[in-house]
């Protein structure tokens, strides 16, 4: 329990967005757990989206590079499969 007393203190807002992250990202994995046999892509890669996004964000403030790299690139994977999801490429 202590690290994430020490997490919140160390920065506030970075913590707030990683708490985003998270529930945004276990959404989104739970939508396509519970859906796995024809899961709706046009509703959970935006959760996604915004987890990756939100924990990119946390991890730039806590110079963190790898995996704020990591998430940027799930970010952007995201934006992709949204576009496959709906027909646009």
């Amino acid at each position: 329990m202590s690290f994430i007393l020490k997490s919140y203190y160390s920065d506030k807002i970075a913590f707030l967005f990683e708490i985003i992250s998270f529930v945004f990202t276990v959404a989104a994995s739970f939508m396509l757990a519970t859906t796995a046999d024809n899961p709706q892509m046009e509703y959970i890669y935006p959760l996604f989206f915004i987890g990756s996004v939100t924990g990119a964000y946390a991890y730039y403030r806590r110079s963190l590079a790898f995996p704020m790299f990591l998430v940027a690139y799930f970010s952007l994977m995201n934006i992709y499969g949204f576009g496959v999801a709906l027909g646009a490429w």
